[in-house]
């Protein structure tokens, strides 16, 4: 038998299936705002409540990811008190393993060496291949990369060379440059004069009979070491008379000026010695007397100044003699003058403003030579007096009246 269903017409169908969704209210435009809010307020519901289970379920993840260490301890407690050290030892193995094994890898993977060699090479074809770089033969006596030269060379003076300028040429010292050529202050380099240059900043010394590497060391005030690896010194304790030496990095040694004694104005030598001050040898080198820094060992001079706003007081040559420099000094002094008085005799004046001299000119005893300055490295007006000795700074208080 046929049952047959009678399917509602479809308006009723619409009223019949949305019926339970019609919201109650007097007119169309009320119900859709009703529908849409009741619409809203379920679909928020669900969100929080999805947000919460999900805040839920990280904490309880979290909570577990914290308990797996203490988990783990108590895991691994448990089997090697059970295995009573078997677990341990094998722990130790597998990671002493995996250790090496790691090792293995990554050097390996930084190694430009292939891990297998799967190829024959012939003799020939090592021999002929340009792939192939022979082995260098280095001798034991080759000098280190980075050092050009060991041994000192002669430079022939070229127009406008100056020691400073050839000293920063070749990464010496000024004061090597004069003392391995027999140079002072008031030397002209001629052009086309051949000159020794060291291989370092530092001397050269010629072995004498009876130094030792010590005492050499002990004289120049450098590491008996250093002069021993420059030279490539094997043997320390035999030094061949007549052998040059470089002394790397030595300091010029320091020659005590002979006893003198002055009658009138002429110093008069009595031997080798210290010096013997006379108060008669100069006269002071300017019309001021403000001392703003006296003569030390780390001060080789007498600071004169003069007040500031004053006008420049003159420069006087506190003794008679020529002129043996006159210019500006790189190092510090600026503009200045040399005066060499004879008998290794020598007055220097720095920081002038102006230079009334010249190079070559004769000065009488108290004539200007210029005036009171602050050129150089200076902090103010004043003039930087020196005396020296055959190089040597002495105490110009010493000398003066």
């Amino acid at each position: 038998m046929e049952i047959g269903i009678k399917r509602p017409s479809s308006k009723r169908f619409f009223q019949l299936s949305f019926e339970g969704f019609k919201p109650a209210g007097r007119n169309k435009i009320e119900q859709f705002f009703l529908s849409w809010w009741g619409f809203i307020k379920s679909l928020s519901s669900y969100l929080i409540k999805r947000v919460y289970s999900l805040f839920v379920f990280i904490a309880r993840l979290f909570s577990l990811i914290l308990k797996i260490p203490h988990e783990l301890k108590s895991f691994l407690t448990k089997k090697l008190i059970w295995s009573r050290g078997r677990l341990g030892r094998s722990i130790a193995t597998w990671f002493v393993m995996s250790f090496s094994f790691l090792v293995f890898i990554v050097g390996e993977l930084f190694s430009s060496s292939p891990l297998v060699i799967n190829k024959s090479v012939s003799a020939d074809y090592l021999e002929s291949s340009p792939d192939i770089i022979p082995k260098k033969e280095v001798t034991l006596t080759s000098l280190p990369e980075g050092r050009s030269r060991n041994q000192p060379f002669s430079y022939t003076i070229q127009q406008g060379d100056t020691l400073y300028s050839i000293g920063n040429q070749f990464k010496v010292s000024i004061d090597a440059l004069k003392y391995i050529n027999s140079l002072n202050d008031s030397s002209v380099l001629s052009v086309g004069k051949e000159i020794t240059i060291p291989p370092v900043s530092g001397l050269i010394h010629t072995v004498k009979s009876g130094e030792t590497l010590n005492s050499i060391a002990s004289d120049y005030d450098v590491p008996s070491q250093a002069i021993a690896d420059f030279n490539y010194i094997l043997d320390t304790g035999k030094l061949a008379v007549g052998t040059e030496l470089v002394i790397p990095g030595g300091k010029v040694p320091v020659v005590a000026p002979p006893v003198v004694s002055y009658v009138g104005a002429t110093p008069t030598s009595q031997g080798q010695g210290t010096a013997s001050p006379n108060k008669g040898f100069c006269s002071w080198p300017t019309t001021v007397y403000l001392i703003t820094q006296y003569y030390s060992w780390y001060h080789n001079g007498l600071d004169v100044a003069s007040s500031r706003g004053a006008a420049m007081p003159p420069i006087l040559s506190c003794r008679s003699g020529t002129v043996v420099r006159a210019g500006w000094d790189p190092f510090g002094l600026g503009l200045h003058v040399i005066i060499d008085h004879g008998s290794g005799y020598q007055t220097v004046y720095g920081h002038l403003s102006k230079l009334d001299v010249s190079y070559g000119d004769s000065v009488d005893r108290g004539e200007r030579i210029g005036l009171m300055g602050s050129t150089g490295r200076s902090t103010g007006p004043h003039v930087h007096f020196m005396v020296k000795y055959n190089g040597v700074a002495q105490n110009p208080l010493d000398y003066t009246q």
